[in-house]
């Protein structure tokens, strides 16, 4: 029997829609997904090559729980901590699910500002508490901080943040985001500052909260480096937060490979890993000036400052909408799977090749005329 704290929990909306559209092309149908956030280029060889060096050397078995030595400073340095304040994990979701594991206290309050990730929700239910939504909607979706501060209580263990957005793109200003994190200190609240993507931004340089006592700061390679497959995260918080999260993790991810670590190791200390970002970011914004010219023309969305996801209202409900752009070849995320607020509402991930992005352009408007005439 299935444990009750997972009653309440389905799939993954995003991975149903993945599911859907292998189905649809195992049936020969032509569809264009832009559902997925993985970026489709290959992992850079430069990764590759040094993973492969370190399989042969050895690096094979299990690691220290807290990552290997290399990574660790090498994060650390990028940050301006101490390698005793970072531990990698087997992927940035470890890395949340220890985080939740470790300060959601059941029968809490969790704060998540809506639209967000999908998986801060369900974390909310495994650890048995009820999330409470920040609406931000009216304010360009980056959270009030007027609103925030009245939600916010004693009662809340945990905040969630995730900025670059996913679904929406926008990237939070400075101001905001520390103003969260003090707040959250003032009620004794840690804040799981999910920084994934970072290192992927247009016009606007995401802040970083790594400086706040209370925060834990999750990010990791898959997004950057084009790793998804490699399982390369990693927590950087003080010391006693990282002892609560080691817990969950000596259990549950025990150590990321060995082979990956000491691939990124490399790339960072060789300084190519800036090099290798800045050519993934140049394709990215190729991509995100295009759909968000041709798309913004027929219905409302803000421009994306980094990550690579438009949140578009195609006012209607957003289920129908996708079901029926699946008949017309092309597969998009319901905005349900990000909160409430959001029914009329689809997610965009624009991490596929261009040619593709202008097929599904002509699906869309081709389905938004149909509709007007």
């Amino acid at each position: 029997m299935e444990a009750n704290r997972l009653r309440e929990i389905s799939t993954s909306l995003i991975r149903k829609m993945f599911e859907i559209v292998e189905k649809a092309k195992k049936e020969g149908k032509d569809v264009v997904s832009l559902t997925i956030g993985e970026p489709d280029f290959p992992t850079p060889i430069e990764v590759v090559e040094k993973a492969i060096e370190a399989i042969k050397a050895g690096y094979t078995h299990y690691t220290s729980n807290l990552g290997i030595e290399e990574l660790r400073t090498a994060i650390a340095e990028s940050y301006g901590v101490s390698k005793e304040n970072v531990m990698v994990t087997a992927g940035g979701s470890e890395a949340l699910m220890n985080a939740s594991l470790a300060f959601i206290e059941e029968g809490s309050k969790v704060l998540i500002p809506s639209p967000s990730f999908l998986s801060y929700f369900t974390y909310s239910k495994i650890c048995r508490a009820k999330a409470l939504e920040v609406k931000t909607h009216g304010t360009g979706f980056v959270p009030d901080l007027d609103l925030f501060s009245e939600l916010m209580s004693r009662e809340v263990s945990v905040v969630f943040l995730n900025y670059p957005n996913n679904p929406t793109g926008v990237v939070a200003d400075a101001k905001t985001l520390r103003g969260i994190a003090e707040i959250a200190m003032d009620y004794g609240s840690i804040v799981i500052s999910d920084e994934i993507y970072d290192k992927i931004y247009y016009d606007k340089k995401p802040t970083t909260l790594v400086d706040y006592e209370n925060v834990v700061v999750v990010n990791g390679f898959s997004k950057s480096l084009a790793m998804t497959g490699w399982r390369i995260g990693y927590v950087v918080a003080r010391e006693d937060l990282l002892n609560s999260m080691l817990k969950v993790h000596q259990v549950n991810g025990v150590c990321a490979p060995a082979f990956a670590q000491k691939a990124v190791a490399e790339v960072m200390f060789n300084r190519e890993f800036e090099g290798i970002v800045s050519r993934i970011v140049a394709e990215f914004r190729k991509r995100r000036d295009y759909i968000y010219g041709e798309l913004s023309k027929l219905y409302w969305t803000v421009k994306p400052e980094g990550a690579f996801y438009m949140f578009m209202d195609v006012q209607e409900n957003c289920v129908d909408f996708a079901e029926k752009m699946i008949n017309r070849g092309v597969a998009v995320t319901p905005g349900i799977a990000f909160g409430s607020g959001n029914e009329s509402f689809i997610r965009i991930s624009y991490a596929n090749s261009l040619e593709n992005l202008k097929k599904a352009v002509e699906r869309i408007k081709a389905y938004h005329e149909s509709k007007t005439t």
